[in-house]
Formats: C-alpha cells, structure tokens, sequence
C-alpha cells in the first residue's frame, strides 16, 4: 500500500511545473496547453486500500489502452483511462503513461501525430516483412482496416495515406536481394501530373531496415529527394516519447502535403474578407450565379473560422418539403420495440448543432453527477429491487427509463439533475428526488456543483445550402427572433412550439458562438424568396464569376488561364444579351468539368454549359441566333479576342486508383 503523502510527492516530483488542484472527490493536476490554458493531465482518487488514477486515453497507443478501464465515449469524460495503484510496483509501471498524458497535453496534436505515425509504422514495417518472406502470398483483391477499395489507406492528422503493403501487383524499383516488389506508402501531391509523395522500403535478407522518401510520377519516374532513415533510429517499439529522428521523419514527409495545402494569397485575402464580414453580422447569404462556388466559399470561410474542425460545422441543403421538424425539433415515429409506431419529441439538425457549440463553451466548473448517478444505478441493480436508502422504508428499484423507483413515485434522472444544479424542477413535492440526491453525495462521492465558466472563443459555423429552396419562415419558426444578430445567446432565447412536451421550462437560444452561411441563385425560378423579416436578419454579399476565378488555379494548372479568358469572353457576352445580366454569368465550377472531359472544350459547351444557356434562353425571339452568338464568344480564347469581347464585339481527376511505384 503506498501513502497519500508519498503518492503526491512522488507526482510532484516527477512533473515539477504540474500545478495541484483540490476538490472535495479528488486531486488533479494541471499543465498548461498549447493554448496556454491549465489542463487536467491526471485526476487522482484516494480509497481506503489503494489510489485510483485518470488520465487522457487518446495520448495511449491502442496496445497500452489494455492495461487501462477505459470509460466508454458516451461517458463524455476526457480523462477517461482509469487505473488502480496499490503498490509502489503499480505506480512505476504506470508513470511512462501518465508521462504521455502529460506530454500530450503540453505538446497537443504534434505528439499525438507523431505518436499515431509511429504505431502505423510499425504495423506496416510488420505486414511488409511478412510479405517478403518466401512463404506468404496475399491476393491483389485483399482489403485492410476498413478500406472502402482494394487500396487500404490509413490517415494521420488529416492527410490520407494510400498503403500499398501486400498488394502483389506493383511495387516499384527492385529492392532487397533481387525481390522485385517493394510495399511502399504515400499520399498524392498533385492531380495534374499524378505525382505523389512516397515511402520506399528497402531490405536486407527480406528484413526490412529503411526507408526513403521519394516523389513519383505517372511515367513510373522515382525523383530522389535524398532522405533515407534506418528503421532502428525510428524506435518504433519504444512506449516512450516519440524519438527525434521519427519526429524529422514524419514533419519532412508531410512537408510537401502542407505546402500544398497553403492557398494562393489572394484567395486567401478573399477568404478573409469574407470571414471578417461573417464576425461581424452573425450571418451571411452568399448569393451569385450559377457555378460561382459559393458553396465551395462558404465551406472555405468555415474551416479558416474553425481551424478546420469539422465538427465545429453544421450542414444543410434546403428544399421545397423541408420543414420546422427537421430543422429545430418535432414529433417523430420510433418503433416501440414490440412492433407498435410510437412518437417522439426529437431535436432536429440545427438544434443539435446550437446544443454542440453551447457544450464547447463550457471550460472548468464541477460536477461529477454523470459518474455517480451510474454508480447508483449499478448499485441498485444489483440488489434487485432490493435497494434501501437511508430516508425511505420503500425498496427502491429502476424503471425501464433507468430512473429510481419507489412504488410508485419516481426520482427521474433529470428532475435530480435539475435539484443538483439548484434549478427549478416544476415539481409540487421534491422529497424522492432530495433523498436520491443526498444519498448520492453520502455514499457515491457526489461534489458539490460549481458551473462552468462560458468562454465563446471556440466559433461553430452553420452553412445552410440553397437557404431560399425551403419556406424560409415556416423552417425557423420562432427562431427569427433567436437569430438575430443582436439576440444571440440568452437575449434571444424562445419557447419552442413543442415547449409544452419538454420535461424542463428551458429556453431555446442560439449562442454567441454560432455564425450561419446560407448560399442562393436569385434567378432560380423554382425558390420562395425571403420575406422582409428574415431578410433583414442576414447580410447579403454577392459572389461573382470574376471573383471566384482563383479556384480554377489548382485543378486546372497550366490549362487554367485558357479557361479563365473564354468564361470572361462567355459573360461578358451574357450581359449584351437584351433578356440577361450579370446574375446569368457562368460560374467557373462548370469550368471545373475540363478535368472529366479531358479538356474538350466542345464537350464541355455541349454537355454542360448550353443546357444551361438554352434554359436561360427559352421563349425567346431569337434564341438560336443568340446561342451561335455565344459560343463564338467561349471559342475565344486569347487576350486579344478576350478585349475585343469586352469592349463590344457583337460576335462576340486522374484516377485514384492509378498504380504509383
């Protein structure tokens, strides 16, 4: 048995800048973070025999997870691996993990990178040395990990890694006495030339001792870039921190994926405008012609607010039958399990997405009520409906909710909950639910409840697509209140048209931290338009097909300025035509499709851009003769006849599964 005393030194001394914080229920102790916030690194309980630790499961690998109780994700605990120290023994063995816990937090996503790539090498390394041994064959058409084709993949920190380990098909340049198939990995870097950033093997006696980074072309080219590693100096096996030489490893093979991914600076700047109008008017229509990309702006504008979390963003496509059911809450069908259709009262997209970002703001605080109240229940369970509290004569068992019975009064989950915060529960006679909640605070370690302080730093961003496809009003109900700018948070909060199915009398608002993008054609013939009270809600900012040209940049490569001059050519012929203006522009999207057709520019005025034309066109006097004038203007293609249009002339994915080596 080791002491409290010895236990606490022993912490302190092994993690000297950890800060100790006391709690009623346990001891905790805190670094601070990336972002320069105390976190919890461990939690610490103290029993009468031995001393219960938590730490943060995901700074484990998968193999030490084991030695761990690990709590499940519903729990919503964040120190979620849980171990029992009993013995001076016991802590040794746990101090490395505690250690990683510790790191983790300190270092943030780098070391859980750079761990994760490290557990995925040595994986690798494994099947690969398998594979080159004389004795296995594994057919082209085997999958692993889930792979959705017969490339498995695995990703890290967002970048998708093609893995090509087992596959007997292709491997590359001859390696390792005289075997002329050689597992590698990597990631493509660019579309236009199918070239991808890899990782070759190279073998000794079909032992596989290094690794080399090579850029690959679609001509079976190999561009050495002069960086080999020993599989040795990885460390692989180690259960410490990631080494050093890994760590170089992992940031120069993902340096060329980073690069890629920095955007061209005036697309940047354009971005930027765009987020900063967002921040300060809550929410932003982004209206345009067709093909323009607003979408693709909006998701764009989304991940520079949020870091590039998707889960701080929301999603919708509005539609003609989409409703207020959908959208906020409603009464939907569930099976009753017995074969019946009942209803029940759910919370729609938008509602769910409000409560996720209310979450988020929450930082500090107390409250272990989630724990104990599963400590009750497995307590009560247990005796069968058998269960005594110490201020009731009545057994007490669990209903088929989860909730604690006594004959016939019952302590809902919910209503205890709302006592423990000090809220009001709407209950006549609070006696079952007081005895269930002292009960829980004598016997289960319940700490008094501290609310959590509200910070509305971490932004949530709501696209809603095609916003003017739906009855706008009929959708948000109530909520064009709420989502006024000047309303957000508790200002604004509303009864729900189902309030009066709720359990609780709490309000509906959206919070602070909430930011909605909706994207419109005004010319769409089959939309409701907006109505002066929502209208006047959102900020309209229109996206233009000049504008949006950037993005044309990457996909297209050297063909991309050729486009460029024949859609500006196309729409400023658009605007001479009596019944269009500049809302009829072709967007550059459209222009995207040169990548499926093989740069066919016939083919891609003849499948994408005159139905388009024709549909804009139809009922018009001379719409043959329009039509001619218009796809003499897309012909053109210099800066000459790019002028000419302009100033008044009247006539005017390669595959994935490609085989890399």
């Amino acid at each position: 048995m080791i002491k409290k005393a010895d236990f606490l030194e022993r912490i302190k001394a092994e993690f000297p800048d950890a800060i100790e914080n006391r709690t009623k229920s346990y001891v905790s102790f805190q670094v601070e973070n990336q972002k320069g916030k105390l976190q919890n690194f461990i939690e610490v309980s103290f029993q009468s025999k031995r001393i219960k630790i938590a730490i943060l499961s995901k700074s484990l690998q998968e193999s030490d997870v084991f030695l761990f109780d690990k709590k499940p994700d519903s729990f919503g605990w964040t120190l979620d691996a849980e171990y029992i120290i009993d013995s001076e023994d016991s802590l040794n063995e746990v101090l490395p993990f505690i250690d990683k816990s510790y790191e983790f937090v300190k270092g943030g996503t780098d070391i859980e990178c750079y761990t994760a790539f490290r557990e995925f090498l040595s994986k690798f390394v494994n099947q690969a040395n398998l594979y080159n041994s004389k004795d296995i064959r594994i057919k082209r058409s085997q999958k692993f990990d889930g792979a959705k084709s017969i490339y498995p993949a695995v990703i890290i920190d967002n970048i998708p890694y093609k893995v090509e380990m087992l596959n007997t098909g292709h491997f590359g340049p001859k390696s390792g006495n005289g075997y002329i198939k050689s597992p590698y990995f990597g990631y493509r870097l660019s579309d236009i030339d199918n070239s991808w950033i890899n990782i070759r093997c190279g073998f000794q006696s079909f032992e596989l001792t290094e690794f080399k980074i090579v850029k690959w072309y679609s001509d079976n080219r190999d561009e050495e870039l002069g960086h080999k590693y020993f599989v040795k100096d990885l460390e692989l096996e180690s259960t410490g921190k990631p080494s050093n030489i890994l760590k170089e490893f992992y940031n120069y093979f993902t340096s060329f994926y980073r690069e890629l991914e920095k955007k061209d600076i005036n697309m940047l700047e354009n971005i930027n405008k765009y987020k900063n109008i967002l921040l300060s008017s809550k929410n932003l229509i982004l209206r345009g012609a067709p093909g323009t990309g607003k979408t693709y702006l909006a998701r764009q504008i989304a991940n520079e607010l949020t870091g590039g979390n998707e889960e701080q963003t929301g999603f919708v496509q509005f539609h003609p039958s989409y409703d207020y059911t959908d959208f906020v809450e409603g009464l939907r069908p569930v099976s009753s399990g017995d074969g019946a259709i009942d209803f029940k009262l759910q919370d729609g997209i938008f509602k769910k997405f409000c409560q996720k970002a209310r979450d988020a703001q929450k930082t500090g605080g107390q409250d272990n009520f989630e724990e104990t109240w599963t400590k009750l229940t497995d307590a009560i369970n247990e005796k069968q409906g058998q269960y005594l509290f110490p201020r009731s004569s009545v057994p007490a068992s669990l209903n088929s909710q989860g909730n604690v019975k006594f004959d016939s009064p019952v302590a809902t989950k919910e209503k205890v909950y709302l006592l423990y915060k000090g809220e009001e529960t709407k209950l006549k006679y609070e006696t079952y639910q007081k005895i269930v909640l002292d009960h829980m605070k004598e016997s289960y370690g319940l700490c008094d409840y501290v609310s959590p302080t509200i910070y509305t730093d971490k932004k949530f961003v709501f696209i809603i697509d095609e916003i003017n496809r739906g009855e706008i009003s009929k959708i948000f109900g109530e909520l064009f209140f709420s989502i006024d700018p000047g309303y957000r948070g508790k200002d604004g909060e509303v009864s729900t048209q189902y309030a009066n199915l709720h359990e609780t009398n709490e309000k509906f608002y959206i919070p602070e931290n909430v930011y909605i993008i909706g994207t419109m054609n005004d010319i769409d013939r089959s939309v409701d338009t907006f109505d002066f009270a929502m209208r006047r809600r959102f900020r309209f900012v229109e996206i233009t097909a000049e504008s949006q040209l950037g993005m044309l940049d990457e996909p297209l490569g050297d063909g991309a300025e050729e486009a460029k001059m024949r859609l500006r050519n196309l729409n400023a012929a658009i605007e001479k035509v009596e019944e269009l203006n500049s809302h009829y522009h072709v967007g550059p999207s459209y222009f995207l499709k040169l990548q499926e057709v093989g740069f066919d520019y016939e083919l891609l005025w003849s499948d994408y851009i005159k139905p388009l034309l024709e549909d804009y066109l139809r009922g018009s006097y001379d719409e043959v003769e329009t039509l001619e004038t218009l796809k003499k203007a897309f012909d053109k293609a210099s800066n000459e006849q790019t002028n000419q249009s302009i100033t008044g002339d009247n006539e005017s994915d390669v595959n994935d599964d490609t085989d890399n080596r």
